[in-house]
């Protein structure tokens, strides 16, 4: 007949050893699908953790660019300000000197005339 050993389950019933083969089978590719389920998400956390390393590294670097960029704008805008102060005074600078020329000929005439009107007076 038959070679089955017959085990009795928790209910009474009969479970035979092909069954138990079968139950135990399923088990353990169960267990090596756990496994390589786990190992599959050890490798999708740690490419994650790179991906996330290489983004901060490129928005670290992204800013440091703008920084800089943000930085030569403003040095250049600050330099074009200098320059037409510079301009600026210096265009008032040499009105004022010739504002204090076209004075000092008056100057010098209104002297020039007292002096020979005191040295007439004399």
């Amino acid at each position: 007949m038959f070679d089955f050993i017959k085990i009795f389950d928790r209910g009474g019933g009969i479970v035979s050893i092909e069954i138990i083969k079968v139950i135990k089978e399923a088990e353990e590719n169960a267990d090596v699908i756990k496994k390589e389920a786990a190992l599959q998400a050890k490798q999708i956390i740690t490419n994650a953790n790179v991906q996330a390393l290489k983004i901060l590294d490129e928005a670290r670097e992204n800013a440091e660019f703008k920084s800089s960029e943000v930085l030569k704008a403003a040095e250049s805008e600050g330099q074009l300000l200098y320059d037409g102060i510079i301009s600026d005074a210096s265009k008032e600078c040499e009105n004022i000197l010739k504002n204090a020329e076209a004075n000092m000929d008056n100057a010098a005439s209104i002297i020039l005339e007292r002096i020979v009107k005191a040295s007439g007076n004399s």
